[in-house]
């Protein structure tokens, strides 16, 4: 990451090119009513006359089974939305099992990206898509709610509780959870497993896979069971399990709950439902009363791949070069990206991440688990166990049990 960004030469500058592809239409599949995708596509069309990029806006979580169901069938677009990692449809160590997507190992902007970022781009060497951002999984406080219930951002576990037991008392909600598909409800536990789990020990997952421990028998049962200490304590929207994430992000936005766990993403929506004048604050979540043990989730967000079937493929690749070039980040930000995956010149962090937008770039990190999961059916497991283990239907044992047989394949 040291690096600098230096991609001129992989810039969507008019090229003497420019007559062989007049006419050329090139599909992409994103993400519906993305900000950041309209201008980058408004900008290359500029740049690149004759081209056009017919877009098709996908909602979440849809977007995963389309992308793929269309993958398999060779009908998916030239560019298309890629997740880092493995344990998803459309994640890039699950999609290279199927050569779906194109290799861009050469490509100039591989270069600023460390070898863990490179480990979940792709597989055997090979970089199969590339994101333009770092997603953090921080709690996420609205600043007023926080005041008008005199508190402040907690620091150990034991505040946390606190906090729930105050919002109670004055009639709110400390963390507003969504619960249903496509919900906040499974970054809580990555944010517990971040210090529980994977922080101290970042080779849990090469154990796993040699069979020296599993999900049963580690630190995820005490994950859990701080999970289930907070649903007991009141510290979650009443029927989590019914409500969307659309509910849930309004009570952070009007202050009705204090806050919620979250990818940063989410606060651009968040703020967007929120009363003018409210401001948002994010923090590190703890998992235990000891603030110099707390580890941030920080993880490569979505990005783009190339379709491996295209017709179109070296077009569709000079895209991706420029949504990674330094041009192409600037834009995004413009737009409303938080956390450039690649160094941005004058780039200074948004206030509402200053919380914890050091320990990001620092060591104090680990990724995301799921992005090191052997295949989808671990991410599956976790989702749907994890809904029916909020909804006091299964325990913790049932949970893990069902990961684990997942993991085992």
């Amino acid at each position: 990451m040291a690096a600098a960004l230096g991609l001129a030469g992989c810039s969507a500058g008019p090229q003497s090119n420019s007559d062989k592809n007049s006419g050329t239409v090139l599909t992409m599949s994103g993400w519906a009513d993305d900000k950041v995708a309209a201008a980058l596509i408004t900008k290359f069309e500029a740049d690149n006359p004759g081209v056009t990029i017919k877009y098709t806006g996908l909602p979440w979580p849809g977007i995963n089974t389309q992308i793929n169901t269309e993958l398999v069938s060779g009908t998916a677009s030239d560019i298309v939305v890629v997740f880092p990692g493995n344990g998803g449809p459309i994640t890039a160590q699950t999609l290279a099992k199927g050569n779906y997507l194109a290799d861009m190992s050469s490509s100039k902007w591989v270069s600023n990206y460390n070898d863990a970022n490179k480990a979940v781009m792709g597989v055997d060497g090979k970089i199969l898509m590339g994101s333009n951002a770092f997603t953090i999984i921080p709690a996420i406080y609205n600043t007023q709610a926080l005041k008008t219930v005199g508190a402040t951002a907690p620091s150990t576990f034991s505040e946390v509780l606190g906090l729930c037991g105050i919002a109670k008392a004055k009639g709110k909600v400390a963390y507003a959870l969504g619960g249903v598909a496509g919900g906040n409800y499974p970054y809580l536990p990555y944010a517990l497993a971040a210090s529980l789990v994977y922080g101290p020990n970042p080779d849990f997952v090469a154990k796993q896979a040699a069979g020296d421990t599993s999900f049963s028998d580690s630190k995820w049962t005490t994950v859990l069971e701080k999970y289930r200490q907070m649903v007991d304590a009141g510290c979650f929207t009443a029927d989590a399990t019914g409500t969307s994430l659309d509910v849930a992000q309004g009570q952070v936005a009007k202050g009705d709950a204090i806050g919620m766990v979250a990818v940063s993403p989410q606060i651009k929506t968040i703020e967007g439902k929120a009363p003018q004048g409210t401001t948002f604050e994010t923090a590190a979540f703890p998992a235990t009363d000891n603030k110099s043990e707390t580890i941030l989730p920080v993880g490569l967000g979505a990005g783009y791949g190339v379709n491996a079937k295209s017709k179109n493929i070296d077009l569709a690749k000079k895209f991706v070069d420029f949504y990674l070039s330094e041009a192409g980040l600037k834009i995004a930000l413009d737009k409303g990206s938080l956390f450039p995956s690649a160094p941005v010149e004058g780039y200074t962090p948004p206030a509402d991440l200053a919380g914890v937008a050091e320990q990001a770039r620092g060591e104090k990190t680990s990724s995301f688990p799921d992005q090191t999961w052997p295949n989808a059916s671990v991410n599956q497991s976790y989702t749907d166990g994890l809904q029916s283990f909020i909804g006091g239907k299964s325990s913790a044992a049932d949970l893990l049990k069902q990961m684990d047989d997942a993991f085992k394949g």
